[in-house]
């Protein structure tokens, strides 16, 4: 009863414009900036600013009240906040002075619909040979990096793969993690964790790299995180590469290859990291698959697979990955050699 009873309290403080935007299949996310109208972005119409207004010490009632839900605190030493609205299961990120001008907030929904790899082929947004490496990849249990910018649809990819996961190896015990409830899982073995950042009694955050430490006492034999930002991509390899492999996450770069460079700057944040990093990533990330955008004008985009790699290892000698690109052949796939 009590969530239902903060769901009401946010419906009421939020007011009947967002509520309903709040309610619409196609709305993917939505946000105040500090001018204080009510914008969207919606699978039809693109991006749109309407004419609803917020004056400032709405939107500041609304961030204190998602605070207040969660047991956080926004004021001017912690000025902003990350956390789940109750009941919708969207992520919302709110900001107050001093690092705005005025309070602001985004709310990015959660799916209604989990897309399958082969809904994806419908929707020309992955390619049938493409479909069928991955699904491949998926039954040889190597590890799958999905890489993007902001707002390409990587967690929403993550759970067509998840579901391709349930449905290829039912019987794999798998535990996700992550920073807010994003990913949705079908898998009858199914156990989702997440951090916890506000710091506990011992004075530690809860962080990924804890997480996953605890994760691998839980004998998973698939490991897929969110989203890595941190030292814990360190934590993450040695775990595919030690008898959890199979595992998959996201992390934000432009392109394939970049998405290695950026596992290697987080992975090189944990203090412990040692060795070579690079060589690391050479033998445990086995497939990179980059999203991208496609703009189709008037705030509308679509997006892509925009590359698929087969990663096959590291050249310490020339320091350059060697990976090959997959595209599409006589045998569905034809990889051409490359070294990066």
């Amino acid at each position: 009863m009590e969530q239902k009873r903060e769901n009401l309290n946010f419906d009421v403080v939020v007011g009947v414009d967002v509520v309903n935007l709040m309610n619409r299949e196609d709305i993917t996310e939505i946000y105040v900036n500090d001018d204080g109208f009510i914008r969207y972005q919606s699978y039809d119409e693109g991006k749109v600013k309407t004419q609803c207004f917020m004056e400032p010490s709405k939107v500041l009632a609304i961030i204190e009240l998602v605070a207040g839900q969660v047991g956080k605190i926004v004021n001017e030493e912690i000025p902003s906040i990350s956390a789940e609205v109750f009941g919708y299961g969207c992520r919302f990120q709110g900001e107050i002075p001093p690092i705005v001008r005025h309070p602001q907030f985004n709310i990015r929904k959660k799916a209604i619909k989990i897309f399958s790899l082969d809904d994806y082929v419908k929707m020309k947004f992955l390619k049938a040979y493409q479909k069928q490496y991955i699904e491949e990849a998926i039954k040889k249990r190597k590890n799958i990096l999905v890489v993007g910018g902001t707002g390409t649809g990587k967690t929403t990819f993550l759970n067509a793969l998840l579901a391709a996961i349930a449905e290829i190896s039912p019987y794999h015990r798998i535990i996700s993690l992550e920073d807010l409830p994003e990913l949705q899982c079908s898998a009858d073995d199914y156990s989702p964790m997440f951090t916890k950042q506000d710091t506990g009694k011992d004075g530690v955050k809860y962080n990924m790299t804890r997480l996953l430490a605890d994760c691998m006492r839980r004998s998973p034999e698939r490991i897929v995180v969110g989203e890595v930002r941190d030292g814990a991509a360190y934590t993450m390899l040695k775990a595919w590469n030690t008898g959890h492999e199979g595992g998959a996450c996201t992390v934000h770069a432009n392109d394939a290859v970049a998405g290695l460079t950026r596992i290697k700057s987080l992975a090189q944040e944990d203090p412990e990291a040692a060795g070579d990093i690079k060589e690391l990533i050479g033998e445990v990330i086995d497939v990179v698959i980059s999203i991208s955008h496609v703009d189709l004008g008037n705030g509308k985009k679509s997006r892509v697979i925009k590359d698929i790699i087969e990663v096959q290892g590291y050249d310490s000698l020339k320091d350059k990955y060697i990976y090959e690109h997959i595209n599409e052949g006589e045998s569905h796939h034809e990889k051409v050699r490359k070294i990066y």
